[in-house]
């Protein structure tokens, strides 16, 4: 008993094992299913090649910039790169706002109003690829009146196909509205507008519509917005290093040259929108100007009239000399005043102008006059700034941290700015007073000149400051228009648009290799699968753990045993209904022929010298084991070598192997039954085609066990044993019915068949058991419908194939050698076919 256990637990151990697939068994499984992989590799392939033919090809292209980041176009990122091994500078921030400025949808959407990349023309080919007519469609579209919404939702896309008939009109289907069928369907003229559900359209012939429009063709509708913001998606704005301002584009689009055009496009687009931000600096200065001159002109105006009246009215035509000396001397201090003075005013307007809350993030006033370099230093990095933000937040929110950050920085700069003015009003205030004390002084000296004089002394000396103050308004005004003029673009064109002709979508050798190892995949994967799943046993190795005595394998050469199992659910009258095959002839030498024999040469090994009867019991744990497959060509390969065999049915529950003679009536149950002699119920082989005698089961009982408990069995075995060298009892299963237990009493050896794909390998332990408890006399294994693989017994043939139950089955879709009856030819035939030739033992 603990012999028996142990055994046990080394045979689930082994089961455990054997669990894996081992690189010999891929190796056997390779060449056995060579035609799946084959089929399974070839459809992949042919999958993958139609969908490489049926993508749309995309196409990219590329272009390069380079960024002026100042109005001389000079890099302000060149003085710090020098220190950037300290961690000092690296990229400056302008460069990745002008990045951000280059994807924000305002511009994409600019680019698409240009080219109108919103109306798409395309056709299919004979495989349904989509073939892009940007540069040769036959029609262009026109469109008007287009719906907000349609059908309660907002109308964002619509799509029709238009086909050219022989009388020159044009038919217009498959109308779609947001990807929604549309029953739409009209005749319409070439140049005629016509109405639709989304609007009113026009279609007009272009160069192609001759050449091109033998396919229809779809034209495709989308906002613009929509078709900016899918376009945008396939922009890719980059920095080609972080020392430097040369910005990298790449465009993909079905068509190559439509990516071209939206590049250039693009570029021109951020040129434009650059020149309109950066001329708002300078038409606010120029408006600042305006403003003022139009104060200074009402001011000296007034001054001209007052000394026009001071004149008349005193009768004065000239100055006298004394007059003249003593102004011509306060004439150095006037013109110190004056300039003063003017400073003043400027720098006062600047500071209304910072105050003013309307004016918030409107540019400051560039080039005004004032005679302080930090203020005009700080103005114009106020504006480039802010310039910088409203170019960001266009193409973004308020909500962006970088938008923010710039909002702090404009803040703190603002208060600086109003902060340096304010100073500078107070020292020019400063220095206002002290000249007017010096002119004071002046004015004392000529107190003896006569009060006429001095009067208009004051007043001359108005108009000459208003007079000069107007002047140097209108140099300023020039100067601001001649800078308007000479405005720049922003980027310098480094690389034009480019690409290679070959898309890089689809990528045909990635898909042609992926669809290779995906149809490589299949199989195997089916393989491991069916391996890590499948507990039944698959081959000798599943059951080496067993102890008892191995016969032989016979190879699987017709349907697999599962295949066997669907055809039996659902052809299961025609399959029980046949006769098992005989696959042994004396002159073949195929696989199953010479598994057999093998077969044939252990069990007389087993058998020894022994001179007597030997009478083998074949039985299996299931049905379908093909134990009547068994003992048909188990007899036959042993009366080929010139010995007297007999068969006897013993399963007279189902008579299988009876078949093989047409199940008379007459047989064992008949003889048990005492109704009958055992002569009457001898098949001979002669009469039935077949090298071997038959003991059919005759009429089916209803109390089999109790029949086979019968003494007439013992004699009739006994009576046999004088007559036969070798006898066959086909057994029914262990597993099933006690039969067989009886049976085993007049047997003196027994041969198990385990069937491939059929035994559970968890059921071997108790193969096991009934080997080590000697229930069954001279136990030994034999192994059916093994792998057909060109292993142990070389090559197999094609024998036996159409057949609806492979070797190893208990029944047929035809039978061989009895499953018809015989004719005086066939029987001919048979004595040929298995002609004793084999004396001895190979």
């Amino acid at each position: 008993m603990a012999t028996f256990e142990k055994d046990t637990q080394e045979i689930e151990s082994g089961e455990l094992k054997s669990a894996g697939i081992q690189l010999s068994e891929i190796i056997n499984w390779t060449f056995t299913h060579k035609s799946f992989i084959a089929i399974s590799v070839i459809a992949c392939l042919a999958l993958g090649i139609f969908y490489a033919k049926h993508s749309q090809p995309i196409y990219e292209r590329s272009s390069s910039v380079m960024l002026r980041t100042d109005a001389n176009g000079q890099s302000q990122i060149s003085e710090l790169a020098a220190f950037s091994d300290l961690g000092i500078g690296g990229t400056n921030i302008d460069v990745y706002n002008e990045m951000q400025a280059f994807q924000s949808p305002v511009l994409m959407l600019d680019v698409v109003n240009r080219l109108k990349l919103n109306v798409t023309y395309f056709n299919k080919n004979w495989i349904g690829r989509i073939n892009d007519l940007y540069t040769n469609s036959p029609l262009s579209a026109e469109f008007s009146n287009i719906p907000e919404k349609y059908d309660g939702r907002k109308l964002y896309r619509f799509s029709f196909l238009a086909e050219k008939r022989a009388d020159g009109k044009i038919d217009i289907s498959e109308f779609r509205i947001n990807k929604k069928d549309i029953d739409t369907e009209m005749t319409v003229m070439i140049g005629k507008p016509f109405k639709t559900p989304a609007g009113t359209i026009v279609l007009h012939a272009t160069n192609f519509y001759n050449s091109n429009f033998e396919k229809a063709v779809t034209v495709n509708y989308a906002l613009p917005e929509v078709t900016a913001k899918s376009n945008s998606a396939r922009l890719s704005v980059n920095l080609a290093d972080k020392n430097s301002t040369v910005i990298n584009f790449s465009y993909t689009d079905p068509s190559a040259k439509r990516a071209e055009d939206v590049l250039q496009t693009l570029l021109a687009a951020y040129n434009d929108e650059w020149k309109r931000y950066t001329s708002e600096s300078t038409l606010n200065t120029a408006k600042f100007i305006d403003e003022r001159l139009t104060v200074i002109e009402k001011e000296l105006s007034s001054v001209d009239e007052n000394i026009a009246k001071f004149k008349s009215d005193n009768q004065l035509l000239d100055i006298n000399a004394e007059t003249m000396q003593v102004t011509s001397e306060s004439s150095k201090y006037s013109d110190l005043t004056f300039q003063t003075s003017n400073q003043l005013a400027v720098a006062r307007f600047i500071r209304e102008y910072l105050t003013d809350k309307t004016k918030e993030y409107d540019l400051l006033p560039s080039n005004s006059g004032i005679e302080s370099q930090s203020i005009e230093s700080q103005i114009a990095e106020y504006n480039k700034l802010l310039l910088d933000r409203q170019r960001l937040a266009a193409g973004s929110s308020d909500n962006n941290p970088l938008v923010a950050d710039l909002n702090e920085q404009l803040k703190m700069l603002h208060s600086a700015i109003q902060k340096s003015v304010d100073n500078h009003i107070s020292s020019l205030e400063i220095q206002l007073a002290r000249l007017t004390d010096q002119e004071m002084s002046i004015a004392n000296r000529i107190s003896s000149s006569p009060e006429k004089a001095k009067d208009l002394i004051s007043i001359e000396r108005q108009q000459q400051i208003k007079g000069e103050l107007y002047l140097y308004l209108l140099q300023k005004r020039e100067e601001n228009e001649l800078q308007a003029s000479i405005t720049v673009n922003n980027t310098r064109l480094i690389k034009p648009a480019t690409g290679n002709d070959a898309p890089v979508s689809p990528k045909t050798a990635i898909i042609y290799l992926a669809s290779l190892i995906f149809g490589l995949a299949i199989p195997y994967g089916y393989m491991f699968l069916s391996g890590m799943f499948n507990t039944t046993v698959r081959n000798r190795k599943d059951i080496e753990g067993l102890t008892a005595p191995f016969i032989g394998e016979i190879p699987q050469i017709g349907k697999p045993q599962r295949l066997n199992s669907f055809r039996k659910k659902f052809f299961q009258k025609e399959v029980e209904d046949a006769a098992p095959k005989i696959v042994v002839e004396s002159h073949n030498r195929d696989a199953a022929n010479e598994a057999f024999r093998a077969a044939r040469t252990n069990l007389d090994f087993m058998i020894g010298n022994n001179n007597q009867t030997e009478t083998i019991l074949i039985t299996s744990y299931f049905p379908g084991s093909g134990k009547s497959f068994i003992s048909a060509n188990m007899a036959t390969v042993t009366a080929l070598k010139g010995k007297k065999v007999a068969v006897i049915d013993l399963d007279i529950r189902k008579g299988t192997f009876s078949k093989l003679v047409h199940s008379p009536r007459k047989g064992v149950c008949t003889y048990l039954n005492g109704l009958c002699s055992l002569d009457e119920i001898i098949v001979d082989g002669a009469n039935s085609g077949l090298p071997f005698d038959t003991i059919p089961t005759g009429q089916l009982p209803p109390n089999p066990a109790e029949l086979l408990l019968s003494e007439r069995l013992d004699e009739m075995a006994a009576e046999l044993k004088k007559r036969y060298d070798y006898i066959y009892l086909d057994c029914a299963p262990a597993f099933a019915v006690t039969d067989t237990n009886i049976i085993s009493r007049i047997a003196d050896r027994t041969m198990f068949v385990i069937r491939v794909g059929l035994m559970d390998r968890r059921i071997l332990p108790e193969v096991e058991r009934l080997y080590h408890e000697g229930i069954y006399k001279n136990f030994a294994i034999i192994l059916n419908g093994c792998e057909n693989t060109s292993g142990k017994y070389g090559k197999y043939s094609n024998y036996g194939y159409g057949y609806g139950y492979g070797y190893g089955s208990t029944s047929s879709f035809s039978g061989v050698g009895g499953a018809q009856k015989k004719t005086e030819s066939q029987r001919k035939s048979s004595k040929t076919r298995w002609e004793i030739v084999e004396v001895d033992d190979e």
